[in-house]
């Protein structure tokens, strides 16, 4: 026997959901066509592990997200409906992101608030983005709180772009000088080497290096082994990095010895630090409680380190602790931030100034961006020179040994 969900109208004209056993789906329509007025729907019911894997959500962009919010909340503040509105979005260049629309649409058509719709996505909208909106459809500000998502979003979008093209740079150049590398070594060195032996003389040190090297990489002994172990280290540390959410002390350790390194520790705090008061400004703007905001932001920190430090704070703060103490005694932030967080709370300024800290944190991530990345790029252009230099002494010193001989 297999299970049927079923939707139909009754007598009353009053549509009437549920399910039902049955050999199979023609079974099952005869025995509602016997009961009901009308059959709408006969669909089996598939298993709970098949249905997990059709309503999981697909991956999104953040800029898509960004885009996809910022119409919405024209839309709702033109005055249409939420659920025509969201079918509106669906109809987007993100694919993936249509179809989550589509599924949010159809549980708010269904009955369920748009909060509460939202939540059944988790992948795609968080617990900042389901606070906003339910802030937002308790004060009937939702067009403004679906802005200050966008918004929000938006800034994040900015922060990543800014990460990835102050690395883009370096990280070209480092391909380029592997590659030059690998194609000297494995290609330009064997074949130089037999007339490197064929002098009857004692080479150059540099040539002597470059022609182990080249040597050594082209043993299979040597390099099968490398090959493999760089294969399954990539492995492991890839397994490793996707599970740190599963294993909280080992994200712990690891976050704290990322905010431990010197340059990219301070800039790892501060990107954080801004992360969290941009988030606590937006939620707290929108009305939503302090308590909650601390229990939202925790889990946007994106840093174990962090996310332990605002839990340990906001159970103090339910202690009876200010907000200024719990930040002071977990050290939250900086002194400078904390006494600015004071000065708000003591004039009911609080979301204003923690705003303000929040793009004071930004600006100063971007200014040690610029500078991390007119640092690099000399760092690895000298690197690179010197890797190239010392191939091509190595190449040229024994032809000028050889003529200096004749």
């Amino acid at each position: 026997m297999a299970s049927f969900i079923f939707k139909v109208i009754d007598e009353r004209d009053q549509v009437v959901s549920g399910t039902l056993s049955a050999p199979n789906a023609q079974a099952a329509q005869e025995r509602l066509r016997a009961v009901y007025k009308n059959v709408l729907v006969v669909e089996e019911q598939k298993s709970s592990a098949t249905a997990n894997a059709l309503k999981r959500s697909p991956r999104v962009k953040i800029d898509s997200l960004a885009v996809y919010c910022r119409q919405l909340a024209v839309m709702v503040n033109a005055g249409i409906a939420v659920n025509r509105a969201l079918r509106f979005c669906s109809r987007g260049e993100d694919h993936n992101l249509n179809l989550v629309m589509n599924r949010v649409a159809e549980e708010v058509e269904g009955g369920k608030s748009v909060s509460q719709a939202l939540g059944e996505q988790p992948r795609v909208f968080g617990n900042i983005f389901i606070a906003l909106v339910k802030a937002g459809e308790t004060s009937g500000n939702l067009d403004i709180a679906l802005k200050k998502l966008a918004d929000l979003l938006e800034k994040t979008v900015g922060m990543q772009k800014k990460v990835q093209s102050t690395l883009a740079y370096p990280a070209v150049i480092f391909v380029v000088a592997v590659c030059v590398v690998a194609f000297f070594t494995f290609y330009i060195m064997p074949q130089m080497i037999p007339i490197f032996e064929s002098m009857n003389t004692t080479l150059p040190l540099p040539t002597r290096i470059m022609m182990w090297i080249a040597s050594t990489l082209r043993n299979p002994w040597v390099s099968g082994p490398l090959a493999v172990g760089t294969v399954l280290g990539s492995i492991m540390l890839f397994n490793l990095y996707q599970n740190l959410d599963k294993t909280p002390e080992i994200r712990y350790y690891v976050d704290q010895y990322l905010l431990r390194i010197p340059v990219v520790g301070p800039l790892f705090r501060m990107a954080t630090q801004a992360r969290v008061l941009f988030t606590m400004a937006t939620l707290l703007d929108s009305g939503v409680s302090l308590a909650e905001t601390l229990l939202v932001v925790e889990k946007v920190a994106n840093n174990e380190v962090y996310s332990r430090r605002i839990r340990w704070s906001r159970e103090s703060l339910l202690q009876g602790s200010s907000v200024f103490a719990a930040f002071e005694s977990h050290e939250v932030f900086s002194a400078m931030a904390l006494h600015m967080i004071k000065v708000g709370e003591e004039t009911g300024t609080l979301a204003e100034m923690v705003r303000r800290i929040g793009q004071m944190y930004e600006e100063d991530v971007e200014h040690q961006l610029d500078q991390l990345s007119s640092l690099i790029e000399p760092l690895i252009m000298a690197v690179m020179g010197l890797v190239v230099g010392f191939i091509t002494v190595a190449s040229f010193l024994p032809m000028v040994q050889l003529l200096n001989n004749l």
